[in-house]
């Protein structure tokens, strides 16, 4: 149990040389954690947990690591009732803090479930991780990079053994619950850990890095292409340009068989039904594919040859199954042509493969053609 504070541990912030924020009221200073060179078993020191079964050793004012002291309340708010885990709230995340509008210049954004007076988007800006032999730059406003911040972890509840990465003290299968909306005239019920549906939270946005504009349909506050930089991956060592904490190949181990069997099996299905749809005089058989993959190298690197790339994709472009389509093309080339036309993928790539190949110079010309008739050129 946490020491009661004797009533002469007060003293005045004054005389403790101590400067009061703007926002607080309290002419008294009853906490010795805030004043430097106060002592007591409430000082911020290294110690080790108090509960007789654990030997977790941290850094803190508690006498309990927040694994011991989590468990689950229900906030004191009037009329709510939530249910919640936490160190020692009383209140529910939406009634835990008042909402208020950003503090900084210029901005009108509305602070909800937060205790900062400037919002994210005006906080966030590069930064080199904090964490001992972390050599990260990223943006954000958060003193560690995701990496970092995001171990592999077993979850704090009752009975559950499950292992996962990320920064909660549970997974989120013991944070998830049935909830409605809380957005006004949405009446969606669903399971998840936001307190709104996702109809709800992605809508037409604009991105906020400095410098962007890209306008994009999602509930994040930076597009894609933003939220990507050179990262490591904690499993491999390899540095990757994404968006994820993990590289492709990681990312793919880490999944579960039955996971990754239904993934296959449905990505399988959903190609064969595209390459069916777009047979103009039967199926292409597997010699045709040999013989063009022995064509030469990748006609848009050079490299050498393992797959087959349809020049206009089947997919949403009204692509063909048929050898006037088929050109080699590497691994790297053909996933990151992925189901691009010509004209919106990377032009050196393609000036290589117009020069290479007489089927890409075609379709190339073909697409310049569609792009200048929709422009009334």
């Amino acid at each position: 149990m946490r020491p009661k504070l004797r009533p002469e541990s007060c003293r005045p912030a004054s005389a403790a040389g101590v400067e009061l924020a703007p926002h607080c009221q309290s002419q008294l200073l009853c906490s010795p954690r805030t004043i430097t060179g106060l002592g007591g078993d409430m000082a911020r020191v290294e110690r080790e947990c108090a509960t007789p079964t654990c030997s977790a050793v941290f850094t803190a004012t508690n006498r309990y690591c927040t694994r011991c002291r989590t468990k689950e309340h229900v906030c004191a708010h009037s009329g709510c009732g939530a249910k919640f885990w936490a160190a020692g709230s009383r209140f529910c995340s939406r009634h835990r803090y008042p909402t208020r509008t950003c503090s900084a210049p210029g901005c009108d954004n509305t602070i909800t479930a937060a205790s900062n007076l400037v919002c994210s988007a005006c906080r966030a800006k590069d930064r080199s991780c904090a964490s001992p032999g972390c050599a990260n730059v990223y943006r954000g406003n958060a003193l560690h990079c995701r990496t970092c911040l995001t171990p592999v972890r077993q979850c704090v509840a009752p009975n559950c053994s499950t292992v996962f990465r990320g920064t909660q003290s549970r997974c989120w299968h013991h944070r998830a619950k049935t909830r409605e909306c809380a957005a006004e005239e949405c009446f969606n019920v669903y399971r998840g850990t936001t307190v709104r549906c996702i109809a709800c939270r992605t809508f037409e946005r604009e991105c906020t890095v400095g410098g962007c504009a890209t306008v994009y349909w999602g509930d994040r506050s930076a597009c894609n292409e933003c939220r990507k930089s050179e990262r490591e991956c904690p499993d491999c060592g390899e540095t990757f340009h994404m968006r994820t904490s993990r590289c492709g190949r990681c990312w793919w181990r880490q999944l579960p068989a039955t996971v990754r069997a239904a993934m296959s099996r449905s990505s399988g299905n959903a190609y064969r039904a595209r390459k069916l749809a777009a047979q103009v005089a039967g199926p292409v058989s597997a010699e045709e594919y040999a013989r063009v993959r022995a064509e030469g190298p990748c006609v848009y690197c050079g490299d050498e040859a393992t797959e087959i790339d349809h020049v206009r994709p089947l997919s949403g472009h009204g692509g063909w199954e048929h050898p006037s389509n088929l050109v080699p093309a590497c691994r790297s080339c053909n996933a990151s042509k992925s189901d691009r036309l010509l004209i919106e993928w990377d032009q050196t790539r393609v000036f290589r493969a117009v020069a290479a190949s007489e089927k890409v110079a075609a379709e190339y010309e073909r697409q310049l053609s569609d792009v200048d008739a929709y422009a009334g050129i």
